[in-house]
C-alpha cells in the first residue's frame, strides 16, 4: 500500500531529523557532481536548521511518510520580499513528489500572507529542481557564482563593523538599490552575532556587507564592494568567507577574480512575482 505524504508545520522537535536530511541531501548532490559541499559537517547543518526552525519570521513545513520526516522547506517573511529555503528531501525519497509538495506549500503560504514577491537560489547542477521550480511559476533572472573570498589587498579605509545605529542607512540603501527594505534581515543578522561591515565616505554609507550564505550587500561601486569583501575575508570566521556574486555584475566578478577569489559553483537566481534588477553593485543572500 502506497504511503500517504503529509505536510506538518516545522517545530524545534523536528530539527535533528531535518538537519540530518539537509546534510545528506546536499552532500549526496554535491558529491555526485564533484562540487564543494555547502555543509562540510552535520554540526553545520544542525546549527543552520536549528536557527531557522526557531526563528518566528520563518514558516517551515515538514514532509512525512508513515510519520517519518523525509524532507522540509522554509520561507522567510523577515522583510517585504520573501526568501525560500533550504528545501531538502531525503535521498531515499527523491522523485516521489515530496519536493513539489514542499515548494507548493511555501508558495501557498506566501499567497495566504499576500506576499507577492518570492525569491530563491537554485542549485544549477540540479536540473530536476530547475524544471520543477519553473513549472511552479518561478522565473530565472540571473546566474550567481558562489565564490571563496580571498584576504588579498583591500583598502580598509572607512570600513568598520556595523552596529544597530546603521540600520536607518541600511533601510535607505536597500530600498534605493533593491526596491524594498532589508532592515529587519540585517537587524536579525546583527542580533545573531553575524559579522557585518560598513564603508563610510564623506559622512555617508557607501556600502555594507554581511558576508556568508545568509548575508548580502549593496555598494556604490565595484571597488567599494571588493574592498568590503576583502576586509570581511580577513576579519570574519571561515564560515562567512563565501560570497554570492551575480554574473550580471561582470566588472565585480572580474575584479574579485583578480583579487584571488575562487569560483566554487553556480546557482540560479529565481523569482515569483514582480521583479526589478537591483541597482548599482549588489550581492544576494542564499534566500534572496
Amino acid at each position: 500500500m502506497k504511503s500517504a505524504l503529509q505536510l506538518v508545520p516545522a517545530t524545534p522537535d523536528h530539527a535533528p531529523d531535518l538537519a540530518r536530511i539537509c546534510f545528506e541531501a546536499f552532500g549526496s548532490l554535491h558529491d555526485r557532481h564533484s562540487t564543494p559541499r555547502d555543509f562540510e559537517t552535520l554540526e553545520t547543518a544542525t546549527h543552520l536548521v536549528g536557527m531557522i526552525v526557531r526563528n518566528s519570521t520563518f514558516a517551515g513545513f515538514v514532509a512525512t511518510l508513515d510519520g517519518k520526516a523525509v524532507g522540509s522547506n522554509f520561507i522567510a517573511f523577515t522583510d517585504p520580499v520573501a526568501g525560500v529555503g533550504p528545501i531538502t528531501v531525503d535521498p531515499s525519497c527523491q522523485g516521489r513528489g515530496v519536493g513539489r509538495a514542499l515548494m507548493q506549500a511555501v508558495l501557498d503560504e506566501a499567497a495566504k500572507r499576500r506576499v507577492p514577491r518570492v525569491r530563491l537560489l537554485q542549485e544549477a547542477i540540479n536540473t530536476t529542481s530547475l524544471s520543477l521550480y519553473t513549472a511552479l511559476g518561478f522565473d530565472w533572472q540571473d546566474s550567481v557564482a558562489i565564490m571563496q573570498a580571498a584576504p588579498g589587498a583591500a583598502d580598509s579605509n572607512g570600513i568598520r563593523a556595523m552596529t544597530e545605529s546603521d540600520l536607518p542607512a541600511v533601510h535607505a540603501r536597500s530600498e534605493a538599490q533593491y526596491g524594498h527594505t532589508r532592515r529587519n534581515e540585517v537587524a536579525s543578522a546583527l542580533a545573531a552575532g553575524f559579522p557585518a561591515f560598513v564603508r563610510e565616505r564623506n559622512g555617508r554609507t557607501a556600502g555594507y556587507l554581511i558576508p556568508g550564505f545568509l548575508g548580502h550587500g549593496f555598494a556604490d561601486s565595484v571597488p567599494d564592494m571588493a574592498d568590503l569583501i576583502g576586509h570581511a575575508s580577513a576579519n570574519a570566521p571561515a564560515p562567512f568567507q563565501r560570497i554570492l556574486v551575480p554574473l550580471s555584475q561582470r566588472e565585480l566578478f572580474r575584479e574579485l577574480l583578480s583579487r584571488g577569489c575562487r569560483t566554487l559553483k553556480v546557482m540560479s537566481y529565481m523569482t515569483v512575482g514582480p521583479f526589478e534588477t537591483p541597482r548599482s553593485v549588489w550581492l544576494p543572500s542564499i534566500l534572496n
